[in-house]
């Protein structure tokens, strides 16, 4: 493997040892690097390809598909450093083709929001919500079902199908989220009809959730799961582009991101 040459920057930043260790044959080799450090961070050489690569896995990979600049910003000041780093990343998202084509201005809600209170643990008050009336992939799903945890803001995005029974629907939560997280003591959502049937609100009542219809009382207090959704349509978008394929292989991977990144309301 070739390293490129090490720059001025890289001086009085990085030393590379090159040791060379034997293990039955002698092909292994482990690199020691040191690193000068900067408030807990690595710091990074203005012009240095490590930079480059750092924006571009930041952005561009399965594990990150193209978030915002603040997002990316407060994702990479995590563990890395370098002058005008902020600058950069503006930059960087401001020329990136495939955002600009799926990230048109988003238009706000009329009306002020009416925040929820704050919970007190984890998943325990969520939203819903369904994204509907998407192309049918080869599984047979057209329809995503958004549930967030209002305290993390960390959320389960589900293929299902658009045609789910309120039955398969209550089948589908006991695997997804109940299994995994527990009985939650609120849930808010829209007015579906999935989400609103006699048979969704006995289920709920049996395992001692409150159930809350957002447009019962305002339209903009679901407003978690309506940020959600067009953050998980734009992201879905930006895979078809870049990597292709039907939209549910790639929802895994944008959950993924999704969850693994910075989000001002927490």
């Amino acid at each position: 493997m070739q390293f490129p040459p090490l720059d001025n920057n890289w001086g009085h930043i990085l030393l590379v040892i090159n040791l060379v260790v034997t293990r039955l044959t002698s092909r292994w080799l482990v690199l020691v690097v040191v690193v000068k450090m900067r408030f807990g961070r690595i710091w990074i050489p203005r012009f240095c390809e490590v930079k480059t690569v750092l924006l571009e896995e930041a952005h561009k990979s399965r594990y990150s598909v193209h978030p915002g600049a603040t997002k990316m910003y407060r994702d990479l000041k995590a563990n890395y450093w370098w002058p005008g780093m902020k600058r950069d990343i503006v930059k960087y998202v401001a020329k990136c083709l495939t955002c600009s084509q799926v990230k048109a201005e988003h238009q706000k809600p009329y009306g002020e929001s009416q925040p929820l209170r704050i919970p007190v643990w984890k998943w325990e008050e969520l939203t819903m919500d369904l994204v509907t009336k998407l192309p049918r992939t080869k599984k047979g799903h057209d329809t995503i079902w958004v549930i967030v945890d209002r305290l993390k803001k960390s959320a389960h995005f589900l293929p299902i199908k658009e045609a789910y029974s309120s039955g398969k629907m209550a089948e589908t939560y006991m695997n997804e989220i109940i299994s995994r997280h527990g009985v939650p003591v609120s849930i808010v959502s829209d007015r579906d009809t999935r989400l609103t049937s006699r048979y969704w609100q006995k289920f709920h009542e049996s395992v001692g959730t409150k159930l809350h219809i957002s447009t019962a009382y305002h339209p903009q207090t679901d407003g978690q799961s309506e940020r959600t959704i067009q953050t998980l349509v734009d992201m879905l978008r930006a895979c078809a582009l870049d990597f292709g394929g039907s939209w549910d292989d790639h929802l895994p991977l944008v959950e993924f991101s999704y969850n693994n990144s910075y989000h001002s309301g927490i």
